[in-house]
């Protein structure tokens, strides 16, 4: 490309030959020479200042040339930094307007946690569990960063900050930030999100169920339970011998006993179980049947309902401590007039005395609480005649699908599954087969008897 000759872009003699380009500088330049130039401009034309900003301005630069002794190659060279000088200024007046565009339009990823925050508060999701999460990704990223610059660097970051965490806290961190960006986005706080499609670390679960053998579950809710509330009567009495003296110590009123029969025959989950409201079951004392319903459970909001059918061994305890006129929680703390809020304590002592009985301690899943809704799942499933009775085992115990609770809870042993196949044979095609005419009249017996042996 030739360039133009211009004396005036190059100075000195030969030998130290300078080059001195006019540059013309944009509008609203961002460059370090403008602030000292424009002024001057302004008080040599007389012009607003604000003028001044708004329209191009050249301005003298001064370069030692990299040909001091060539006057046409040094020309060259100041051709060359007038239009690469040109064209960076123009860039940077672009981005400065982009980033300025970009702070008056940025929204902070803190107005995203607050949203989520209300959100599950509003909703009645269970926030104080989640709440540590959200307030440690909120500290992570910051309050005050724009949401646009959450990206999957950030995203990786993450990961590598939690991953010395179990692989199922990593996910759930992982989780939680995609469903906050992803309800900011669906009540528009922002538009989009740099996450969209990301995959969240895989967990590699054992969903297999463990449910209590009978001999187990018997040994539970029998010898050792019975051992349990005999110990828990000889503690209290201690206690209440010790209060004349101003003891210290507190009396046990947990009723193990309640908690453990809703849990197996209502396969409710713990808070449920802990939570649950006489406004939630309804008794007849004349037939001794019962039924529940649950007005609050982890699916309710996505229209799953959870009620079923009272076992009557259950009814007759509801009775036994039903009061006059039954209303709030079913199992109330007489020390804090609340529902319970944590019985590991004692369920831990009924799981050491039911492994001194059987000769073996109960671990892993077994060792849970909520293994009474696994194996009441179990149970209740090997009694039902056909398809109807496991969907209504779906929708006592309040999950989404049959294919959900068949993953986690339902576990039919061998002996159960040979009950089952045993009585498993194609009908009989008499039963069903109506009366068909002859296939041809013209067939006689022995042929027609060679035609369906070779059909």
């Amino acid at each position: 490309m030739p360039f133009r000759e211009d004396p005036d872009f190059v100075s000195g003699r030969k030998g130290r030959f300078q080059i001195v380009p006019w540059i013309t500088h944009p509008p609203f330049c961002v460059c370090s020479s403008c602030p000292t130039h424009r002024p001057r401009e302004a008080e040599r034309t007389g012009k607003p200042i604000a003028d001044v900003w708004a329209a191009p301005l050249d301005i003298r630069l001064r370069r030692v040339s990299p040909h001091p002794a060539d006057r046409k190659a040094s020309r060259v060279d100041a051709q060359l930094l007038k239009r690469d000088e040109e064209q960076r200024l123009v860039i940077a007046v672009q981005r400065a307007d982009a980033e300025r565009h970009a702070r008056q339009t940025a929204i902070r990823f803190g107005a995203v946690v607050d949203a989520y925050r209300d959100y599950m508060i509003r909703e009645g999701k269970d926030y104080k569990h989640a709440k540590s999460l959200i307030d440690n990704l909120e500290a992570f990223i910051g309050s005050e960063r724009d949401t646009a610059a959450v990206d999957f660097a950030i995203y990786q970051e993450l990961l590598a900050e939690v991953a010395h965490l179990h692989a199922e806290t990593r996910r759930h961190y992982a989780s939680m930030l995609l469903a906050m960006l992803n309800h900011a986005k669906a009540v528009r706080v922002i538009v989009s999100h740099k996450l969209e499609g990301v995959r969240v670390p895989q967990v590699v679960r054992d969903e297999e169920p463990e449910p209590w053998t009978p001999k187990e579950l018997s040994v539970i809710m029998g010898p050792a339970l019975s051992r349990y509330e005999k110990e828990q009567r000889a503690w209290n009495e201690k206690v209440a011998q010790e209060k004349k003296n101003r003891g210290l110590r507190s009396p046990s009123f947990v009723p193990l006993r309640g908690l453990c029969l809703i849990a197996y025959y209502t396969m409710m989950r713990p808070t449920n179980n802990r939570h649950l409201d006489w406004e939630e079951i309804t008794l007849d004392p004349a037939t001794v049947r019962g039924t529940f319903k649950l007005n609050r459970h982890k699916n309710v909001n996505k229209g799953i309902k959870a009620r079923g059918c009272l076992a009557r061994e259950l009814v007759l305890y509801l009775l036994s401590i039903r009061p006059a006129n039954p209303s709030g929680p079913i199992h109330v703390n007489p020390e804090t007039g609340k529902p319970y809020v944590d019985l590991r304590k004692q369920w831990k002592r009924l799981l050491d005395i039911a492994g001194q009985i059987l000769g073996y301690k109960l671990k892993g899943k077994k060792a849970k609480f909520l293994n009474f809704r696994h194996t009441g799942a179990s149970d209740v499933a090997k009694l039902g005649r056909d398809g109807h009775h496991l969907l209504r085992v779906v929708r006592m115990m309040g999950d989404t699908s049959l294919a959900t609770v068949n993953r986690h809870y339902f576990n039919l042993d061998d002996d159960a599954m040979q009950e089952i196949i045993d009585g498993w044979q194609i009908p009989d095609a008499d039963v069903f087969a109506p009366d068909l005419p002859p296939l041809c009249e013209e067939q006689g017996p022995a042929e027609r008897a060679g035609s369906s042996v070779a059909a």
